[in-house]
């Protein structure tokens, strides 16, 4: 699980089309998202007064995670080495400091 996850970040760090394709499904979440927060506005206006202070965290928060992300892309495109290379090192070799570590405790 722990791989998958690791693996996971390394292509949304590093690969153009994993990141093309977050964000595609981030535009789409946020669409639809958008459509569902105008229907609670205008059906339930007692309800949209008591999620609204909390949707209005969560589109803050996803705001600030996407800044970051794109400032973080910026700065791979903009870096003469690849700045998701020396990512991917450091997590070999932290995995392989893992591996060590379980293959000397086993014994």
């Amino acid at each position: 699980m722990i791989r998958r996850l690791r693996a996971l970040v390394r292509k949304i760090e590093g690969d153009p089309a994993t990141q093309y394709k977050m964000h595609r499904f981030a535009m789409r979440f946020w669409l639809f998202n958008a459509i569902a927060v105008l229907i609670v506005f205008f059906a339930a206006p007692a309800a949209w007064t008591k999620v609204s202070v909390l949707y209005l965290v969560l589109v803050s928060l996803y705001a600030n995670l996407a800044t970051d992300f794109g400032a973080m892309s910026a700065a791979e495109a903009a870096a003469d080495g690849a700045v998701s290379e020396y990512i991917q090192d450091a997590a070999a070799a932290e995995a392989e400091s893992e591996r060590a570590d379980g293959e000397t405790s086993s014994i």
